[in-house]
């Protein structure tokens, strides 16, 4: 909580990716990762792997994969430095940190941050395993 007060106080340059309603959209199916990512190289199959024997599985009681998708989170911020249209930022005031532990607007403040709106789910997957496929051969 102090690290996260500082930082929106600090006035760096900050730029955030919401997970819930913009990362969550970075989800891939089974048939996806085996098709465009088991087989294409270590990283490929390393990832093949972990989805479809995630720890995590077992300690959300996941008892399957049929009809689940998987979160690739992580994607978001380098699918943003390789390039920006995928995922559309626009400036938006840094906010405060109250202390019921939610970020509260701070209207009228010269201290601003970029913030993710949308994202381009199918572009960036599409990249991501052609990079696979490349890596591959």
């Amino acid at each position: 909580v102090a690290a996260s007060r500082i930082l929106f106080e600090s006035g760096v340059p900050l730029v955030y990716f919401p997970g819930y309603y913009i990362g969550a959209q970075l989800r891939v199916s089974l048939p996806e990762i085996e098709r465009w990512v088991r087989g294409f190289g270590p990283t490929g199959d390393f990832l093949h792997e972990l989805y479809t024997n995630n720890p995590l599985h077992e300690q959300r009681a996941i008892p399957d994969h049929f009809g689940r998708t998987w979160v690739m989170w992580d994607m978001i911020t380098i699918a943003w430095l390789l390039e920006p249209s995928w995922v559309p930022t626009s400036l938006v005031p840094t906010p405060t940190l109250d202390d019921d532990l939610r970020w509260t607007p701070r209207l009228g403040t010269e201290r601003l941050m970029r913030e993710a709106h949308d994202i381009d789910r199918d572009a960036i997957f599409r990249d991501f395993f052609r990079k696979l496929e490349k890596s591959a051969q």
